[in-house]
């Protein structure tokens, strides 16, 4: 059973107004390097179980535990209007702005909102307990 997730970090405003953040990161969790970024999952309590979501405000990316080692990440900014997406539940990244929902692959499913999200890359260190994402530079 999945319940509502609402998770952030200095979550981005957007048109449509901020989201309220809800855990921020400790210093140590996310590291960024130009387009990369370095999430030590051990140190990051949001995506401990498969499920759950995290959001990273100020790289405008949303990351999604999905399976034991199912880790994806998607721009987390609305294809309609370009609000923040922050919640996730029953397997849709919903934007509360307009209703738009997308599925775990970006895709839009429901809603004004025209096109998929944009996947990044996301890759897990299982010796580190790592995960790092690539944004297109």
């Amino acid at each position: 059973m999945q319940s509502l997730v609402l998770f952030g970090v200095a979550v981005a405003a957007s048109a449509c107004g901020a989201d309220d953040p809800t855990e921020p990161a400790s210093s140590d969790a996310i590291t960024i390097a130009g387009p990369i970024i370095t999430i030590a999952l051990s140190r990051l309590d949001a995506l401990q179980s498969p499920g759950s979501a995290y959001v990273l405000g100020t790289q405008s990316v949303i990351v999604l535990r999905l399976g034991e080692r199912d880790y994806r990440a998607f721009t987390n900014i609305c294809t309609h209007s370009g609000c923040g997406i922050s919640l996730f539940e029953r397997g849709r990244m919903r934007c509360q702005c307009h209703g738009s929902e997308f599925d775990t692959d970006g895709k839009n499913v429901v809603g004004p909102a025209p096109s998929p999200l944009t996947q990044y890359a996301a890759s897990l260190d299982v010796g580190t307990n790592t995960l790092t994402i690539t944004k297109p530079s």
